[in-house]
Parts: C-alpha cells; structure tokens; sequence
C-alpha cells in the first residue's frame, strides 16, 4: 500500500526517554477511559453526523502501519507535534481538500468544532468558540488570519478573509481560543494559520490536477492547477503554482437571468535558498482573483419559506457584483546563531474588493419612485443601489530569537511593527430595476474614509520543564497602536462634511500553560490566556450623541486539554474544556440623530463550551474520525442604554450571534488494494450544525433572526496509482436545503417579521471529480 497523507487529527507519541514504556498510574488510567467514554458520548450527541474525511486520497496503511501518524504544526512559531502542543488545534489537509472540491472556507469550515463562518462579500467573518457580535466594515475582527507567517488582512475591519485556493496550501492550521501573546490583536477568538508547500531543493516535482463538478439547481463548474518545482544547483530551488476555476452557480436573480457562479484564478512563486547551513532565505509571493455575478443569497419569507423559487432571489439587475483581488508577500530569513535561532519575516499584503448591492428595500430605495420625479430621471423602474469599495494594504516586519531545543529552558523573544492602511466608499445610486442603468449623477450620498492603524509589540514566550513529565509555558506581549482616521461625506440628500479622529491603546497579553504529561502516550495541560481587540474612532458628526470613540475590548480564557493516543496508537483522543469571560465587547449601533452607525462598548458575555475529536483506525483498512463541539456563548449583563430602534436590545443570558450550541461530525473510510499498484478507497460522512441566531437587533418587540439546524451527508470514492489518484465526490447527497447567515432586506424594524431576508445558503447537491498526476 502507499504513503498516505497528514491527518487533521492524528497525533504522535509524546517522547519521554525512560529507557522503557511506564507502567500506567490508576489516575493515567482514569483519564484515559474518561476521555474513550467522552468520545463515544459525542458521537452518541451526534445522532449519526458526520465529517467529510480530511484525507481520503491514499489508503490506510500511510497511518505507520495502522498508527495514528504524526502531524507537525507551527501553531507556536516552531516546529512542533500537534500531539505536544498544549493548544486546541484542529489542522486540515490542503491535498485531501483540493481532491475533494472543497475550495472555499465555506465548503468545509463546519468540520471544525467550535468554528462559525458568517458569508457575505464585504463583511464575511470568521467566530471562533462564539466570540463575536458583528461583521462589516469597520468591526474588529475577533479571529485572526495568518498566510505563510504574516498576518493577513484587517485588524480593523472584518470582511477582509483570502479564503485561499488549496492548490499550493500545505495545510490549514485552526488554533482555537486567544492567541494574543504571539500573534497580536484580533485574535481574541482563535486563528487560522495557512502554511503554504516550500520548494525543494532535492527533487524535481510536476502535478497537474483536473476536475469538474454539477450542482443540483445550477451549474457546472472546472478547475484546472499545476504545480512546477525545480532544484538549481544543490542550494537554491524555484516553485510555480497556478490555478484557474469556475465553482458552479446556484442562485438565480429572477430580473436578468444572472447566477451566482464564481470565476476564481490565482498564482504562486516561491523560492529558496540556502545560503550556508546556518542560513536559509525563502521568498514568496501569492495572489488571488475573485469575480461573481450574483450573491448566494436567497430572498425569503421570516420563517424561511422562499419568496421566489427556493434558489431565486429579486435584484436591481447589474446590482450584485463582485470582484476581488487578495495578495501575499513574503520574504524570511532564518540563520543560525548558535545559541539560538534568528527569524526575521518581512510581509506585504493587500485586498481589494468592489460590489455592487440593491438597497431597493431601504428607507432611500423606498423614496426612489420620489427622487426619480424630483430629479427627472425617468426611471421607468427606479431602485437603488451602493456601490462598494475597499483596499487595504498592510506591510510588516518581525524579528524573533527563540532557543534550540535543548535543555530544561526553551524561550522566544521578538519585535513586531505592521502598518495597516485602508481606504473605503461607500456611495448611493438611484438605478433601473429591470435594465442595467446606473444614475451617477446625482449621487444621492456618498461617503469616502480612510484611516491607519499602526502597532508595535514586544513579546515573549518560555518553556521550563522541571521534570521529564512536567513544564510550564509563560508567555507576554506588550503593544502599543494607533488609529487614525478621515471620513468626508456629501451627496445630493446631505450637506457636506468632514470628520476625523485619533484613538491610541495600549495592551498586555499573558499566557500561562502547565502541561503534565502521564506517560509517553497521554498528556494534560491547563491554558490561562488573554486577548483583546483595538479600540477605535466613531468620527461623529457635529451635534451627534454618539461617543467620539471606543476602547479596546478584552478577554480571558482557561482551557483544560486532554491528548492521547490508546490501543497501540490505533486510537487519537483530544479534548478541551474552555470558559472565557469577555469584558467590554464591542456592538454596532445606529445613531437616530443621522441614521449612521458606530459602535460603542457594552457589557460582559461569557462562553463555555467542549471539543472532543478522535481518529480510530481498528484495523489498516478502516478509518474512522469522529468530532463533536458544544459553545454556550451569551451575555453575561443586559447591553447597557437601550433606546428603541437605535441601540441593540440584550439581556443577559442572551445567546450571542453567529454560533451553534451543537455540531457534531463523523466519517467512515474503507481502503482496499485492488492490485497491480492500485488502491482504492470508499467513504460516507455528514456534518450536523445547530440552530444559530443572527445579530441583536435595536428592537426589543423584534426577534432575532433564528437559522434552522440541519445536517448534510456526502459520499467519496477514490482509485490511485502510482502518480496518480481520480477522487470522485458527492457532496450535500440528500440535497438539503440550509443557510449560514441571513439579514433583514426592509427600511426599519417597524415591519417585524414581516420583513424579507436575504438568506446565505449552502450549496445544493454537488457531484465531482478530480485527477491529479505526478509526473
């Protein structure tokens, strides 16, 4: 049988040199059957869902012989196991997602327990263990995103995610809870590290990989990538990647026909050199293309009952647009000191984005029939629209000296500086519902801002091991940031203006982390850590009672972790046990004054919550993956000043926005060797997600938009050569129908729930195929 591919939730032995295995304590032994029984719960909570296996593109016998192999992670800015690392990490295989046509964060982010992926183009958000309230531009992200060691994207603002193609991903690395100590602001929640393939300088590699794939209700999709990676000369090699796809649409505007089929085209070159064997220079550089369309929005009834078709929705035609372009610079320097290891990172990353959005059903679309007469435009169909921009571009430098692996000390020191720039617009439109026509002029409203959020940090992380089993982790961060900002707003309904504003903050982060471990196959670790958000500038109008300014908000999390391997490390069992207390958390409010939003502090929440993973291979041809996460994320006071229709309305106990209380998962893989070097593999899986709620709302006689549970079930089949694999996929088999978020499409709360939403949905039943050669 064949290599098989890292596992995202597969664990080594923890090394303890005794010269010997150690007789199990009684209290090693509790644990242990604690932790067997925990699991089998969870699946008993699932009721029968299941996860689409992280990698089903090679057989069972690539887990060691049937163990549970070893995956190495850089969660803690070294190379470490996931089995040794006293962190809740869930890593995700970029090949077995590639395989699969799981390309998009959406197609696969319910597989992780106690992650919640809120989409829409301008403001998607990432909540990770319930901390979060708000998504758009100008909220604090809450989780934070990590490519090739920079840090990607907005600490200001949500929305600004690279949702990477897997063509030339490693893997994905999911640390759930505050990583505020090594990876700064807006990590609060978790992060998401994507580790990208370096170039080889041993082997000269070729893959190409082709696929297609139908969606019930829609389209058909293709995706085409290669992979070129060239030695030259013993020291120095070169690693070109490219993709191009089409992900089939499924959303159809009633108006003008359009779907909301999407048009996704990429690159990577990387390089390295090793310039000495103390020293190695990698440089690298990766973008990414993204136009849609349409939304993958359906409009429906309060209760989820479809307006138009169960897959239509009604837009201003040419109004729900979008186009984006994401990309990554890096440039590391590692060298060998001696006593200790030097990194230097410097990055560069930008995102644009533009969209174009019907906002017939606001206040401004309602007056459209109106202001079509006022200003003689003779609409024969008059809506309105906002277009969208956004760019943000975000330079960086880190320095770090961290220790060699020896001895009973392990410490990292580093600096770090980034200096986040963005621009933005937002401007109202009157258009032609039924023709593509946009009414530039007049322009009903326009607003352009720009702003810079500049931070410096000083931060620290120690490992002392005082025995063989035991060690405590310390770590601290001390940052430092300013944001600067600039609005000027105008337009035919509005009187010109110009705002501005300056807020600083300063912030400590701490980590404490003892870690215990059993014996060579069991470790336990408790987790004491903290995070914030920076704070902000509202850039309020003149007259307004809207605070100037907000502050940071903050957190604190303990964590108590279980990892082990049992039966002869046939079976992996992780587990964690968390409650966080945040404190002044931010929410967006609407301003009665003028109608704009801001965002002030306001109260407490809490979240406690359990994840339970496993990997059980009971025997080399069968793999079975169970996960399961329970989040009970709620205020934890009432949101202070209510005022009907303008600040949010929340008591406390109130579940916060975005997370299931439940989802659970569980996969079942069966490899065969068919002979003459083929082999073959068979699985079935399901997801299962919870109901959710959508954010507060400024009404206390409105409810907050309710999500429906559901579960969906896939099948997988795969057949592989030598160099090559054909992975055929069926996702979504029972055609469910559900939604990942939703908003109201009405001028004010006053309609209710008699209001319409627009209706974020998963996608219908999908069936593909992909081939990949290695040449």
């Amino acid at each position: 049988m064949m290599q098989k591919s890292k596992t995202n939730s597969s664990f080594v032995v923890t090394a303890i040199d005794r010269g010997g295995v150690s007789r199990p304590t009684p209290l090693t032994r509790a644990i242990r059957y604690a932790l067997y029984g925990s699991l089998c719960g969870a699946t008993l909570v699932a009721n029968g869902a299941w996860a689409d296996d992280d990698n089903t593109t090679a057989t069972a016998a690539a887990d060691t012989h049937g163990k549970v192999q070893t995956v190495v992670v850089t969660a803690q800015k070294r190379s470490e196991s996931v089995k040794e690392v006293p962190i809740s990490v869930e890593v995700v295989d970029g090949e077995a997602l590639s395989s699969q046509g799981m390309v998009k964060l959406v197609d696969y982010f319910s597989q992780i327990p106690g992650l919640s992926y809120t989409q829409n183009y301008m403001s998607s958000a990432i909540v990770m263990r319930g901390i979060g309230t708000d998504s758009g531009i100008g909220v604090r992200p809450t989780a934070g995103v990590v490519v090739d060691d920079v840090p990607y994207g907005s600490a200001t603002n949500t929305g600004v995610i690279p949702d990477l193609d897997p063509s030339d991903l490693r893997q994905v690395e999911v640390l759930r809870g505050p990583q505020g100590t090594l990876y700064g602001a807006s990590s609060m929640g978790g992060l998401i590290k994507y580790v990208m393939n370096d170039p080889d300088t041993k082997h000269a590699t070729r893959r190409i990989e082709v696929g297609s794939s139908t969606v019930s209700h829609g389209d058909n999709g293709f995706i085409g990538r290669f992979a070129i990676n060239q030695p030259i000369g013993d020291d120095i090699a070169l690693r070109i990647s490219a993709f191009r796809r089409k992900d089939p649409g499924f959303i159809k505007d009633v108006n003008s026909g359009a779907t909301n089929d999407s048009d996704v085209k990429g690159a990577r070159i990387a390089a390295i050199w090793k310039v000495s064997k103390d020293v190695t220079i990698r440089a690298s550089s990766t973008m990414q293309m993204t136009s849609t369309d349409a939304s993958p929005y359906s409009d429906v009834h309060y209760d989820f009952t479809p307006i138009y078709g169960t897959y239509e929705h009604s837009r201003v035609v040419g109004a729900d647009t979008y186009d984006a372009r994401s990309q990554i610079t890096t440039f590391k320097v590692n060298a060998d000191l001696g006593f200790a290891t030097l990194d230097a990172i410097t990055g560069y990353n930008s995102h644009r984005q533009f969209a174009l959005q019907d906002v017939s059903y606001t206040s401004i679309g309602s007056a459209a029939p109106g202001l079509n007469a006022a200003f003689g435009l003779g609409l024969a169909h008059p809506g309105a629209l906002i277009q969208n921009g956004y760019n943000s571009q975000t330079p960086s430098q880190e320095l770090r000296l961290s220790s060699k692996d020896e001895g009973k000390l392990q410490w990292l020191v580093g600096l770090f500086f980034s200096s986040e720039r963005v621009q933005s617009k937002q401007n109202f439109y009157l258009a032609e519902k039924l023709v593509q026509k946009v009414v530039e002029d007049p322009a009903l409203l326009t607003s352009e801002d720009s702003s810079t959020y500049k931070t410096t940090a000083l931060f620290g992380d120690t490992t002392y091991r005082f025995t063989e089993q035991f060690d405590i982790q310390t770590g601290v961060r001390f940052a430092r940031g300013k944001y600067s900002s600039n609005s000027v707003s105008g337009g035919a309904l509005t009187d010109p203006d110009v705002t501005s504003g300056v807020n600083r903050d300063h912030n400590f982060t701490y980590l404490v982390s003892p870690r215990y471990k059993f014996d060579k196959n069991l470790m336990a670790y408790l987790r004491v850590s903290s995070g914030y958000r920076p704070g902000g500038d509202n850039g309020v109008l003149s007259g307004s009672t809207a605070p100037a300014s907000y502050k940071s908000d903050t957190l604190n999390s303990y964590e108590l972790g279980f990892k082990g391997t049992f039966l002869n490390q046939t079976l992996s069992l992780d587990s964690a046990l968390y409650r966080i207390n945040w404190s002044d958390l931010q929410l967006s409010q609407v301003d009665l004054t003028y109608g704009s939003s801001y965002t002030t502090n306001a109260g407490k929440a809490t979240s406690t919550g359990l994840e339970l993973s496993g990997t059980w291979l009971p025997t080399q041809d069968w793999k079975v993956k169970g996960t399961y996460a329970y989040t009970d994320a709620k205020l934890a006071s009432d949101i202070p000043g209510f005022v009907q229709g303008s600040t949010a309305y929340g008591l406390s106990g109130d579940r916060l926005p975005y997370s299931a209380k439940q989802t659970a998962a569980l996969n079942v893989t069966r490899f065969f060797t068919v002979g003459n070097n083929l082999d073959l593999f068979v699985g079935a899986n399901a997801n299962y997600v919870g109901d959710r709620l959508m954010e507060f709302v400024q009404s206390s006689t409105v409810p907050r938009i309710h999500l429906p549970s559901y579960t969906t079930y896939g099948l997988n089949l795969g057949l592989q050569g030598i160099n090559w694999t054909l992975t055929t996929y069926v996702h979504n088999l029972s055609d469910k129908v559900a939604y990942t978020n939703a908003n109201r499409r009405a001028a004010s709360l006053s309609s209710g729930t008699s209001a319409t939403l627009g209706a974020a949905m998963i996608a219908p039943r999908t069936i593909g195929a992909t081939l990949s050669w290695d040449l």
